[in-house]
């Protein structure tokens, strides 16, 4: 590839991050796309091509310009084949479904989001692996399978910490909690929801951090805190309005309503709806705009205002109507209704089987690593044996129960056979040692310097290193549970 080819991709790969972290330069973003694109075709470069058509497609998503980005994305899908590799085609599919979504068009959706999800597992592009997952279960969530939607966050969320990208396992997130909030687990929603802000505090999304606000405040109002629902809802709702935050200008105004009604407060409440309704007319196909009307409806019945409750009413099933002839329009689509049980349950299979690899990565790359009872037992054992001075056990300490995922692998790679490794409760990890004093106090040095030279802040966590100590198996039964025999450990 000459010069002027990578100074194309260079300048792409750089409008890609940036459309990432700064929606709000779309459109010259677009723009400079555009320009590359002119630039790639003089040269006929046809990957410099495929990727500015890519960029562009992503712009007029976050534009909310839907259809174009779709027909550029649907061309784009042709063109891909006249490429020598298949690199962008997950980006391609992923996109694909993206558009469709902001359509309304669930089903078609769902099936560009398998094809991402199978073609990004192929090809190994973790993203859009993790992109299609949150999608799937976006689907999930549209068409009320909440339980199937709860479960494909979730499995995205442990598959984006699994290759470490923050952003994306924040994002599953706050998409789970989403879930559980319409599967009325309020309280499941908190620690979701605080994980979520602990992983973006070094990113600049401000929509997911309004959203974790926002989504906060819901659980209290469903919890009946109205004091911290309040709190919560009143900063989305500031901080959409001062940056503009489009779609979260309207959640949050319905959900400073429903904090609003839940006080008794209606006329505040129904002048909210009415904001949120004018601003979801630029972009919401129903969703939004039906949950406005029956919110406006229930608290028009509640001032006994019924000529308003049933005309919102009505509009509610309105806008249901037109949603549900749209899935249905698209179902038929689809040839046959046993097609969208066929959809739904390639999906299912692939997300169980990425459920599987998850689970054999964390258990068998961990050989050494055992339940604390069996760990006990073998202590117990090696103390009842002749050899103890050739064994000892090194404790760390760490308050971080996902930081203690990254220490026990990191410990793990110390371990050799004979060696034992355990999690003992949410923040302690064990390790028996079968090697000399003189060997553990190497141990200890090199993990001391290891997790005061480990990059935590690199993967959001905080910069403190855990803490460590180390003692003969006697030591251990006398100082940690002087109480106990080693029988009863």
């Amino acid at each position: 590839m000459n010069q002027s080819k990578r100074t194309i991709i260079s300048a792409l790969k750089l409008l890609e991050s940036q459309l990432e972290s700064c929606i709000d330069n779309a459109d010259k973003i677009k723009s400079d796309a555009e320009t590359l694109l002119v630039r790639a075709e003089q040269m006929h470069f046809k990957y410099g091509e495929a990727y500015s058509k890519l960029i562009i497609s992503l712009a007029h998503w976050h534009l909310m310009q839907y259809p174009i980005g779709f027909k550029i994305a649907r061309e784009l899908l042709h063109m891909h084949q006249e490429l020598e590799d298949d690199d962008l085609l997950p980006k391609i599919l992923h996109v694909l479904a993206s558009h469709s979504w902001g359509q309304a068009k669930l089903f078609s959706a769902q099936q560009f989001w398998i094809q991402a999800l199978e073609q990004a597992s192929l090809l190994g592009d973790n993203e859009i692996e993790i992109e299609a997952l949150i999608g799937l279960g976006n689907i999930w969530r549209m068409t009320n399978n909440l339980n199937d939607a709860n479960f494909a966050h979730e499995i995205a969320a442990q598959r984006a910490k699994f290759y470490r990208i923050p952003h994306l396992e924040a994002k599953a997130y706050i998409l789970q909690a989403w879930d559980n909030y319409l599967l009325g687990n309020y309280q499941e929603m908190l620690p979701i929801l605080i994980k979520s802000e602990e992983l973006l505090v070094h990113h600049s999304n401000l929509t997911w951090k309004a959203e974790i606000y926002d989504f906060r405040g819901l659980a209290f109002l469903g919890l009946n805190d109205l004091s911290l629902a309040q709190q919560s809802c009143s900063y989305a709702y500031q901080l959409a309005q001062q940056h503009q935050l489009t779609w979260m200008m309207a959640h949050s105004s319905i959900s400073l309503a429903r904090v609003a009604s839940a006080q008794s407060h209606y006329l505040p409440a129904y002048e909210l709806l009415t904001e949120a309704e004018l601003i979801a007319e630029q972009f919401d196909k129903g969703e939004l705009r039906s949950q406005i009307c029956l919110e406006q409806s229930r608290i028009a019945e509640l001032t006994n205002d019924y000529e308003h409750a049933l005309y919102s009413y009505k509009r509610y099933r309105q806008y249901e109507i037109a949603l549900l002839q749209e899935q249905s329009n698209s179902l038929g689509r689809d040839k046959s209704n046993s097609s969208k049980e066929q959809l739904d349950s390639r999906a299912r299979k692939l997300i169980n089987r990425i459920q599987l690899q998850l689970e054999l990565n964390s258990i068998s790359a961990l050989i050494y690593l055992q339940p604390f009872n069996k760990w006990a037992q073998h202590l117990s054992s090696t103390y009842n044996s002749n050899d103890l001075k050739n064994h000892h056990v090194i404790s760390i300490i760490e308050n971080s129960e996902e930081k203690l995922d990254t220490i026990t692998s990191l410990i793990h790679h110390y371990c050799k056979h004979g060696d034992l490794l355990t999690r003992k409760g949410d923040n302690e990890v064990l390790l028996l040692l079968n090697d000399s004093k003189e060997k553990c106090d190497d141990i200890c040095r090199s993990l001391s310097s290891l997790f005061t030279t480990y990059p935590w802040q690199r993967y959001s966590f905080e910069a403190s290193s855990p803490t460590i100590n180390y003692f003969t198996i006697t030591e251990y039964f006398a100082t940690v549970r002087p109480s106990q025999t080693p029988m009863e450990i």
